[in-house]
């Protein structure tokens, strides 16, 4: 059910709402994988299936027999907060991005070659190999980040840059926002 408050805790402080450059030390919500509960991912791991996913912002995903790559066909309704479709676009540019910030990233998505947009709503992901079967969950996991919010301004006027950590709320699309924080203590969460 919606409504009523909960109280969370996490150890440690924050000085960042951006998880994926190497400095910083991001707030608790904003996970590099998996979205935490800002962000929302193509797929969404089933906790009670092992090896299961289940459409998130992808809709669908196909494969061909020997597992070289994945395609997702992004589910038309899919939005980040600001009312904005989530595009193939975005999901490519995240790809792209996050791999060349994060050596954490680049390590779990290393068997992936290129990432394209193939149509409308779609995006293929090829991989070095054949005949790995976990390869297309994997890529289910991929957080998706609206590329207009991060290439656009801040209220003050000043570009955004991704690759700094920042205390400026980023636009999401998962279940929660901030809608108050205090530096390095508390985060209030809508």
């Amino acid at each position: 059910p919606k409504g009523g408050r909960l109280n969370l805790q996490a150890a440690g402080t924050f000085d960042s709402f951006n998880p994926f450059p190497v400095r910083g030390t991001p707030a608790a919500g904003f996970a590099a994988f998996g979205g935490g509960i800002a962000y929302d991912t193509l797929m969404d791991q089933a906790l009670d299936e092992p090896g299961v996913s289940h459409g998130l912002i992808a809709e669908a995903m196909r494969y061909p027999a020997d597992f070289s790559s994945v395609t997702f066909r992004l589910d038309p309704a899919a939005r980040f907060h600001d009312g904005q479709p989530i595009t193939a676009e975005d999901v490519v540019w995240t790809f792209q991005t996050v791999t060349r910030l994060s050596p954490l990233y680049a390590n779990y998505y290393h068997n992936v070659t290129g990432a394209e947009v193939t149509g409308e709503r779609e995006v293929t992901f090829r991989f070095n190999q054949t005949g790995n079967r976990e390869l297309p969950n994997i890529m289910g996991d991929l957080v998706v980040l609206p590329r207009h919010y991060w290439e656009g301004t801040n209220a003050q006027g000043a570009k955004r840059n991704i690759e700094e950590p920042t205390v400026e709320p980023p636009l999401g699309s998962g279940p929660y926002r901030v809608a108050s924080f205090d530096t390095g203590n508390t985060i209030t969460w809508e």
